[in-house]
């Protein structure tokens, strides 16, 4: 998933979770029904996940909330939001490290306040909500990615996570919470570079219902590219919908656009300065040799990003014009270069059969 894409998902994932009702219902949703009757009926409570390590924090976007059963124990419940156009069998594994987190914050802040008599852990729910192409085919728990004799598993570690794969919930299932089921589609959907003008005029409809306020969320997370943010396509469904409000709406937006350009110049400045004054007095020896192997280290993360962004694109693009992509097809996505990639999504657009997209020109 492009870079910008994937910031605007996490900020809308992390303040849709931040509203009450919407966490709520997630929850309440989504969750094994048995689990449910378990918990007390209230919202949730949100709290602070800046414990967990810098080394993870990069590769997560989240919310971590606590419960408690009908009986009073507590409940932290851990949610995920997983970018990856394919499902990762590592998740399971990445979902472990950050129970491990969340308890050893746990011991260190209300744990040692205990008796002994009084000490028992909290328990955990884990959830991922997964918005990319491909179907989830790894097993849901940790013990099912374990590499084992059978007769081993009762002496090892394990769990389930609950997962929520967008692609396979029928839109109007996604949920009877009116923001969540917004935010929801907007998951779904969010990528304007292939959306429908049908699915455009639903997602429209959906938001307007809310206000203008959720109207305005919706397009700006719509929108593929910050250069060019008023694309036709959302031009024409607003001149037919929202003729009279159409000019606030866009303007508004602008405004988010201008503001946030604003702000990475503003870091990309500081940053550039910060770097700028220790690499003139320490750019030697060693030193320079770990330069080099961060600057590289960060530069073949970005271009892989945008490789698996063209990838998801046009996995997508395939699937909504073509459906069924045979797996030698698929094979030759994952492999190529970033500007074949780009050539086949050109390809894709007006083709009337897969052959058009990847023929070999002569």
């Amino acid at each position: 998933m492009a870079k910008r894409i994937k910031q605007r998902h996490d900020a809308l994932f992390q303040r849709l979770l931040d509203q009450p009702e919407a966490a709520a219902a997630l929850l309440r949703e989504r969750l094994p029904n048995e689990v449910v009757q378990l918990l007390v009926d209230e919202p949730p409570e949100p709290m602070p996940g800046n414990f967990i390590s810098k080394r993870l924090r990069g590769y997560r976007t989240d919310r971590l909330f606590r419960t408690r059963t009908i009986e009073g124990k507590p409940v932290f419940i851990y949610c995920l939001l997983e970018h990856k156009s394919q499902p990762d069998p590592r998740i399971a594994l990445q979902l472990l490290g950050y129970q491990y987190q969340i308890l050893d914050h746990w011991q260190r802040t209300e744990g040692k306040k205990l008796k002994a008599a009084q000490w028992h852990l909290p328990a955990i729910l884990t959830m991922v909500v997964y918005h990319g192409i491909d179907n989830w085919n790894v097993p849901l728990s940790l013990l099912g990615v374990t590499n084992s004799d059978s007769a081993l598993y009762p002496y090892l570690l394990n769990f389930k996570y609950s997962l929520i794969d967008l692609g396979h919930i029928p839109d109007k299932n996604l949920s009877n919470e009116r923001n969540l089921r917004v935010g929801l589609l907007i998951l779904k959907h969010g990528n304007a570079g292939w959306v429908t003008r049908e699915q455009l005029i639903k997602l429209f409809k959906e938001a307007i219902q809310l206000g203008d306020d959720d109207l305005i969320t919706l397009i700006y997370y719509l929108l593929n590219d910050l250069e060019e943010p008023f694309n036709e396509l959302i031009n024409q469904v607003l001149n037919e919908m929202l003729p009279d409000t159409k000019e606030y709406v866009m303007g508004t937006i602008a405004d988010k656009l201008r503001s946030q350009a604003k702000l990475e110049g503003r870091l990309e400045g500081k940053l550039e300065g910060k770097l700028e004054g220790k690499l003139e007095g320490r750019l030697e020896g060693k030193l320079e040799g770990k330069l080099e192997g961060k600057l590289e280290g960060k530069l073949e993360g970005r271009l892989e990003g945008k490789l698996e962004g063209q990838i998801r694109n046009l996995l997508r693009l395939l699937e909504r014009r073509f459906h069924n992509i045979p797996k030698e097809l698929q094979q030759r996505i994952y492999t190529a270069d970033i500007n074949t990639l780009e050539i086949w999504f050109d390809r894709a657009i007006d083709a009337t059969a897969l052959e058009q997209v990847f023929f070999e020109s002569k």
